[in-house]
Formats: structure tokens, sequence, C-alpha cells
């Protein structure tokens, strides 16, 4: 679960002001002078069921961009990428293949032979390598090697099948489903004839397939990536089957679902029926040059890049106001950019979502810093300039020199709701709620409207674990915006959850 906490930042107008509040979208406008104007969002507090988590130092916030929509999505909805840069999706209940291009444009349909009939009944799970597709086709447990307009190829029969890969020198590796401790993770074939089983499982088996799922990945070295779907666990073999190294992510928010799940299954173990409600940590994993990308969907959507020596080189993230679920990833550079298709489900609807960087107009927080220190030299009474300080010395984790300069806006505007609000967002950080919560009461006083406001308020007096007073917040949170009314219901339940225990 994830507070959504916004530290807005507003510039000047040499002769006019405005105060532009933005919310989630569409975007709430309050203008007291007709002036123009920007504004910066930032997303960076979370709420798990250990607490706040914040973003690392390397996050990098996603926007989207485009939405590639068909009636044929159907679940799962899995991806591939062509060397031009054309987008397979397969959608299993239709036994269709649908292909696009990058820009989203839909170029074909391939499933059917000439007559008609059939190639892959129910099509999950797709590759691309330099000459060919191969679909596996789950009814006939088989794969199906295809060109790129669907002209059938060949076949190869394959049962206990939970996903693969398909390496430059031509061996197929094939994750199974493990049965036991000393199930094989792969079987690599090399040829009709010759093969290996390599890979341990985890040390704690589930009996429960679905906790044993993992994915895989080849890197340009032909390295195989396993990454196990409900822990934070990715392994890195040989082409020949060697364990090179073993990566355990740190990533808060995979952690804490981690100790979610092993809940669980400890749970579990003592009642079959309470075998539900696991979290997945790594939905896909994917390779792109040298890094490899874990796609992860909750409470946000997440895109750990890691190198090839397991570190954390950049968390891609976006959040959406609906409910989601991811089911893959492909990525692709376009004019020197990186862009993230992610094939999703929002109830009833399956799309593919292209995500590319946010801009923040280029300012860094040591720049913003540097120009609003500049504004206040000339300007010591103007309160925005503090506000714009402080929010860029908060984006730096400098949360008591931001709450100074809060408070020096405040003492010069103590009608600020935005003052106070972004000020209960610093204190938050450094741990002292009694003082968010205060900071967020003044703010609602001053503006009742935003419901923002009785959001972050709600979410710090959950962390008090006043579970009732926060769910009256996020109550009158959803009443004020219809769209947060999903997100809200999901921090109603864990604090209902929790009073009654």
């Amino acid at each position: 679960m994830r507070a959504l906490n916004k530290i807005f930042s507003v510039e000047k107008n040499s002769f006019l002001l405005l105060f532009l509040m933005a919310i989630l979208t569409p975007n709430l406008c309050f203008t007291f002078q007709k002036v123009s104007t920007k504004v910066k969002v930032y997303d960076e507090i979370f709420f798990t069921q250990d607490g706040l988590l914040p973003l690392p130092n390397n996050a990098v916030e996603l926007t989207r961009e485009l939405t590639i929509k068909s009636s044929h999505f159907q679940f799962p909805l899995k991806l591939a990428v062509d060397a031009e840069g054309n987008i397979y999706a397969c959608c299993a209940k239709s036994g269709l293949v649908l292909k696009f291009n990058s820009r989203g444009e839909f170029l074909l349909s391939l499933g059917r032979d000439k007559k008609g009939k059939e190639l892959w009944p129910s099509p999950a799970a797709i590759k691309a390598t330099k000459n060919q597709l191969i679909i596996y086709d789950n009814d006939q447990q088989q794969l199906i090697f295809a060109d790129f307009q669907g002209a059938y190829i060949k076949k190869k029969k394959m049962s206990d099948f939970s996903d693969f890969a398909l390496g430059k020198n031509g061996c197929l590796y094939v994750a199974h489903h493990i049965l036991g401790k000393n199930s094989p993770l792969i079987t690599g074939y090399f040829s009709e004839r010759k093969k290996i089983s390599f890979g341990q499982p985890l040390p704690f088996p589930h009996s429960l397939p679905l906790l044993n799922s993992l994915s895989l990945a080849l890197n340009e070295k032909d390295e195989l990536f396993v990454a196990f779907t409900y822990f934070p666990i990715v392994r890195k073999y040989s082409p020949g089957g060697k364990l090179l190294a073993e990566y355990r992510i740190n990533s808060p928010l995979m952690e804490a679902k981690e100790k979610y799940n092993l809940k669980l299954i400890g749970a579990g173990i003592a009642d079959v029926n309470r075998r539900v409600g696991y979290k997945p940590i790594i939905i896909s994993v994917k390779t792109f040059k040298d890094k490899v990308y874990l796609l992860s969907h909750y409470p946000y959507l997440e895109i750990t890049e890691i190198d090839g020596l397991g570190n954390c080189t950049a968390v891609y993230w976006i959040d959406i106001n609906e409910a989601y679920t991811s089911h893959d990833l492909v990525i692709q550079e376009i004019d020197g950019e990186l862009k993230f298709y992610v094939s999703h489900s929002s109830p009833p609807d399956y799309e593919i979502d292209v995500f590319k960087k946010k801009n923040h107009r280029g300012h860094s927080p040591e720049e913003e810093i540097e120009r609003w220190t500049e504004e206040i030299a000339s300007s010591p009474d103007y309160y925005v300039a503090y506000i714009n300080r402080g929010v860029a010395k908060h984006r730096l984790g400098r949360y008591q020199s931001a709450l100074e300069d809060f408070s020096r806006a405040i003492s010069l505007a103590p009608d600020s709701s935005l003052a106070y609000y972004n000020r209960g967002l610093s204190r938050s950080k450094i741990g002292d709620l009694v003082g968010a919560i205060a900071d967020f009461t003044k703010a609602i006083e001053i503006d009742p409207q935003q419901p923002l406001y009785f959001y972050n308020r709600g979410i710090v007096l959950a962390l008090k674990k006043e579970f009732a007073k926060a769910i009256k917040d996020f109550q009158k949170c959803s009443s004020l915006d219809q769209k947060m009314a999903a997100k809200v219901q999901e921090k109603i339940k864990y604090c209902r959850d929790r009073l009654k225990k």
C-alpha cells in the first residue's frame, strides 16, 4: 500500500502569482490571480504494513506515453519484440498473436494458416529471435516455431513448462515446475539428442506450484538469468549451466513483500485454506543491452534495473490510480530514450502501456536549491521561494533543512495550506508523526477540499495505530476524489483488519 505524498513546486511570475495545486488527474487549479506558472509534482513516500518506505536515491519516475488496446487482448498477455522494434502480444484465449509497431499501430494478426486453421490454440508465452518467433501453446503443450508473418516452421513437444529462452547458440532453455527440493530448475536442449539439467530450487520449495514459479532471460553473452516470482532473488548461469552468481535484490518494497509472503507460507502450512493472498515480487525478468530489468506491480508499478553484478542501477516507477496487474515487459531504446512496454489488466480491460522517463524540466534538486536561494536573496519575503527550495531539499533527503524553509514560508504566509502540507511530509520523513498530523490538520483547516491532505493525515494516523481516525480521513479523501477510491479502500481494509486484532 502506498501513500501518494505530493510535494509541489510553484514558480514565480514577475507581476502575478498563482497557486496551482496538482493532485491526481484531472488536475485541480486554484487561481488567486490570473497568471501563467509551472508546477512540479513528486511522489516518494509509501505506506506498507511495515510503515513508510522511501524511494531509493536512484529512482526514476515514469510517465505513460500511450496505451495499446485490442478487443483480442486476454490473459495471459505475454510480449516479445523483434530486431525491428515490432511488438508481439500473445493472447491465450483468442488463440492469436497480434503484431504492432513501436508506435502501437496494429500491423498483423498471427495464428491462422491459409485455410483458417489454428496454428496454436492457446499461446501462453512468446519469444522473438533474430529470425523467428517461438510460441508456447498451453493446450497442446508444445513450442511452435514460426516466421514473423506467422508461417509455421516446426514444433517441439514440451510438457512440464514454466518459461523458456532461446540462446544465440541455438540452445533452448526451459524452466520447469518445481516438484521438490531435488527438482532441477532448468533443462538446456543443445540439440535433439543433447540436453542438460541444472539449477537447484530455493531451500524451501513449496507444495503449492504457484510459489515456485520463475521467469527466464538471456543477455548478449548468452548468460541465463532466473528470477523467482515470489522472492527477491535472481540467479545467473553460464550457457553451460554453471551457477555464476545469486543476487538478492536490495529493495525495501521487495523485502516487505517477501516478509508478507513468508508469513502466509507459514500460515498455509498450518491450514491449507489460508494459501491465498501471496504478493508476486518479480513478475517478469528481461535483459536489454548490458542491464537486467525486473517487473513488479504492487503497490505501484516498479521496474528495477540491475547490472551484470547484481547492483541496482535504477528503479523506474509510476503510480497507477486504478487497480493495475502487470503481466509482462519488453524494452526498447528509441531516439536514445528507453521505452517500457508493459502488458497489464485493469479489469475488465487488458492493455499494453508504453512508459518513458518523466521530464522534470531538466532541473536537478541542486540546481533548484541554487535558483531559489538566489530568488530569496533578491526577495527575502517571497514565501513561495522558500516552499520551492524546501521541496528541492526534501527531494535530496535534507528533511530538517526543508522543514526550516517550510517554517519560514509559514511565518511569511500563515494561511498557506501548501506550506503546512509540505512541512507535514518532511516531518513524517524524520519520524515526527505528531508534528506531521498537526501540520496536515492545519492545512485541512485552511483548505478542506484537498483530498491528499486527508489521505496523508490518514497514513500518519495509521502509523500511530489510530486506525479509527485514519479510516475517517480515508473516507473523506474518497468522497473528495472518486478516482482515489480504489487505493483508499486498500487502506481502509488494512485499518479495519488492525482494529479487529
